[in-house]
């Protein structure tokens, strides 16, 4: 568990420039929570200005509702074609169920870091949105029972960095699977805060910290 504290214009007769010179902005996927099944609209408002701060370029993405295989196949777009646009590595920070989405492109290697706050990492033992959705909340996001097992990033590997946010009175993401996920793997990192799922919403320097962090390892090129 953790505790945390546009290319210039070429000159004449001269090398071209690089497309993304090194001390330029690094660029961050911002990625919206909603059960898979809607957006939340209060995400970007609550993250602009944090993420600016915290030293990035934001880029919102858009994702399939009501799809978590093919949501999940248009992060991995996005973070491809934002890494091929910029010419070096972006990161990402994502709200529940964006957080599962960042934590997937975080341990699948293609971004250089993330961050999660409150992400359901086990959709095989995600039990919360069959109460508040219905027991066919799964079927209502075209995840069976084989997307569940490889789509959940307890299951998968983690290759790069994460920083995983949990309030420890979240009733929606246990705090004990956010735990094991932590325990699973030395890139992800726990940081549990005060207050339950929409932590951020009361504490906003939790995600003032949080972005902190991942943009602490984006200026500084660790990973």
């Amino acid at each position: 568990m953790l505790a945390l504290a546009a290319a210039p214009a070429r000159a004449a007769e001269v090398p071209p420039d690089p497309a993304q010179p090194v001390d330029s902005p690094p660029h961050l996927l911002l990625i919206h929570g909603g059960s898979f099944l809607f957006e939340d609209p209060l995400f970007e408002p609550l993250t602009a200005a944090p993420a600016l701060a915290a030293g990035f370029v934001p880029h919102y993405v858009e994702y399939p509702l009501d799809n978590l295989p093919a949501a999940v196949l248009a992060v991995r777009a996005a973070a491809r074609e934002l890494r091929a646009q910029v010419g070096r590595e972006v990161y990402a920070y994502g709200a529940s169920a964006g957080g599962t989405l960042a934590a997937l492109l975080a341990g699948d290697g293609l971004v250089a870091a993330a961050a999660a706050k409150a992400p359901p990492t086990d959709l095989v033992g995600w039990d919360w949105p069959l109460t508040a959705y219905g027991p066919d909340y799964y079927e209502q996001i075209g995840a069976d029972t084989a997307a569940r097992y490889r789509l959940s990033p307890l299951r998968r590997s983690a290759r790069r960095p994460l920083l995983v946010v949990q309030g420890r009175l979240d009733r929606v993401v246990p705090l004990t699977m956010s735990e094991a996920y932590d325990d699973k793997f030395t890139r992800v990192h726990l940081w549990a805060v005060p207050g339950g799922h929409h932590t951020e919403r009361a504490r906003p320097w939790v995600l003032e910290r949080t972005l902190r962090w991942l943009g602490d390892i984006a200026h500084t090129g660790t990973s």
